[in-house]
């Protein structure tokens, strides 16, 4: 009865350079043949056998490698010189199996390489890259500092604000919001910061003067003379300016009242 031959082969590897699409660029090539004994034989024939097979792997091997590079170079050239991963899957997928008759099969694994030139060219554009994400990179969480840094900033001078309306007159400061972006640009460029809350307040009680007026003549019906008296009043610009978050100072009467006591 035949038996399966026992004949093991070592594995060939080979290098070679092949060009790359436009020819200006070399790719370099590596290739390992595994060769495979399928064969069978009688006990009587076994020796014989093992020996012809031999015989014919060797006189195979320098023309299965002229034959794997005549099979890489059409394939190796429509890739560019900077794609060899590419040019690799495609030639693992095309010539995978490079001799099969039977008795003896090679199958083939291909390994793909750039050449000196393009790797230089390659590592500087790559460096490039590098620094230039670096740098994006560093630039990010530069920003991102400032930002925390000027919310920290903004919420100080929105408290040193709030306390120099303390100082002015009553006022309450769930109304004090308005101050948000005075306080923002004192985070920015501090400077003069007396005079900014002073110009911040006239410009408030300006709004809120402005603010009152328009509402009085908005008030147009029956009672529009007692809504105008309530507008024009003293007591309503108080409340409105107190609503605005702005300092109002306590009436002379009161402050007199209190010194007698």
């Amino acid at each position: 009865m035949p038996t399966l031959l026992d004949v093991h082969e070592p594995s060939e590897e080979f290098s070679f350079e092949t060009p790359a699409l436009g020819d200006a660029f070399l790719f370099r090539v590596r290739v390992r043949c595994s060769w495979t004994v399928q064969a069978t034989a009688s006990e009587e024939e076994m020796k014989d056998k093992i020996a012809e097979i031999r015989k014919f792997i060797e006189e195979s091997r320098a023309i299965t490698r002229d034959r794997i590079e005549e099979r890489v170079r059409p394939i190796a050239r429509t890739f560019p010189p900077y794609r060899p991963a590419e040019a690799e899957k495609a030639l693992n997928e095309t010539i995978s199996d490079c001799l099969n008759d039977g008795d003896v099969r090679v199958t083939v694994r291909t390994w793909v390489d750039v050449s000196d030139p393009v790797r230089e060219d390659l590592q500087a554009i790559w460096h490039e890259r590098l620094v230039a994400e670096s740098a994006s990179d560093l630039d990010s969480v530069l920003k991102k500092a400032h930002v925390t840094q000027l919310g920290e900033l903004q919420e100080e001078w929105r408290k040193l604000l709030v306390a120099g309306l303390v100082g002015i007159g009553a006022v309450d400061e769930a109304n004090t919001r308005w101050l948000a972006p005075y306080a923002l640009a004192l985070a920015e460029a501090p400077s003069n910061a007396a005079g900014y809350l002073k110009d911040a307040l006239e410009g408030r009680v300006d709004h809120a003067e402005r603010l009152l007026t328009d509402l009085g003549m908005l008030a147009i019906d029956e009672r529009a003379e007692a809504i105008e008296f309530a507008f024009q009043s003293q007591s309503a610009l108080h409340r409105l300016l107190m609503y605005l978050g702005v300092p109002v100072p306590a009436p002379s009467g009161a402050a007199a009242g209190d010194s007698n006591a």
